[in-house]
């Protein structure tokens, strides 16, 4: 059989670039030769932490774009073609279980990932969107990401004229703050300890930043909203130490998202009367597969240009999980 490289969790901790037979493609299916596949925070975290129940020996990847080279049996009739350019969704769904029936595929209880970090992905075409023509391929590998901040925007429901802080600005915070000034939200502030990344927050639009480490948070979220706090607060960074202070920076009937993935053995200490105090709501945020249109659409007005920072060939895939860690770069992505 034809090989191909693909990155496999090998161990706690530990990646590595495999080679591996290219699966032949069956009824429903397409081949797609990957251009280029983005790291995410939860491709890291599941290495390093076991999110999402990962465990050594898988496939790793979730956001990538390409072009679709080979169509299994009986598939044209869904309009895929050679030379399509598509993106794909983290996951292939059956349409059949109970929670895709109740239009949750997020949450297919027959669900097979899709490993994105290979040269080629052979999936079913749930899993496959098309794209234009005429995509920049690079660009066009965000809208995964891009899915995920759609959906915490739907969630949050966000007026003209809210005040929003987004802390964490790494690479779907960077994401998340494009869609948030988008939204027509004001006095929009990030918050992140790393003066590349609030150099960022101000490049992409945000009117304030705030260095939580060497900064008065309370302070600084009384001059910036009067006092009030904000209407929205959404915790991208997952950093434990950030979780209960934005119960601390939302106003009166505000809401904090927390958009982050966690380590799954985190409990924080929530204080309901200060909630209650407050009537303040908290949200939690996945995905949704029914958002890839909308998020294709708008791909072009996400400022991708600024929030990728690396690129780096797929055989160097280790070199991009340790980049990650040094927070330098705000998206990494890995040419397939």
């Amino acid at each position: 059989m034809e090989k191909m490289k693909s990155v496999y969790f090998a161990d706690k901790d530990k990646i590595e670039v495999r080679s591996v037979d290219i699966p032949q493609v069956k009824a429903g299916q397409v081949k797609i030769k990957v251009a280029y596949a983005a790291l995410c925070a939860t491709d890291v975290h599941m290495v390093t932490m076991g999110v999402l129940g990962a465990k050594p020996g898988i496939p790793l990847g979730h956001e990538a774009s390409g072009t679709i080279v080979e169509i299994g049996p009986d598939t044209e009739k869904y309009g895929y073609q050679t030379g399509d350019k598509v993106v794909v969704a983290p996951i292939a769904v059956c349409g059949k279980c109970p929670m895709c029936k109740k239009g949750m595929p997020q949450y297919c209880q027959n669900a097979t990932p899709v490993a994105a970090f290979s040269e080629y992905i052979v999936t079913d075409i749930s899993a496959v969107y098309k794209i234009p023509d005429d995509a920049d391929l690079k660009k066009y590998a965000l809208v995964e990401p891009s899915v995920c901040t759609i959906r915490a925007m739907d969630l949050a429901n966000i007026k003209h004229g809210d005040t929003v802080a987004v802390s964490g600005i790494g690479g779907i915070g960077s994401i998340l703050l494009n869609m948030v000034i988008l939204a027509g939200a004001t006095k929009i502030t990030a918050i992140d300890p790393v003066p590349e990344k609030r150099q960022l927050a101000l490049e992409l639009g945000a009117s304030h930043v705030i260095d939580p480490f060497h900064e008065d948070m309370a302070q600084r979220m009384s001059e910036i909203t009067s006092g009030e706090g904000f209407d929205h607060v959404f915790e991208v960074s997952g950093a434990p130490s950030a979780a209960n202070v934005c119960l601390d920076l939302v106003a009166h009937c505000g809401k904090v998202t927390y958009f982050a993935v966690f380590p799954p053995a985190y409990e924080m200490n929530l204080n309901l009367y200060q909630l209650y105090m407050k009537e303040a709501s908290i949200q939690t945020v996945f995905t949704s597969h029914y958002i890839f249109p909308r998020a294709i659409n708008l791909i072009e007005r996400v400022q991708t240009e600024k929030i990728i920072g690396k690129i780096l060939p797929l055989e160097e895939a280790v070199e991009a999980f340790e980049l990650f860690h040094q927070s330098k770069y705000p998206k990494i992505l890995l040419e397939c």
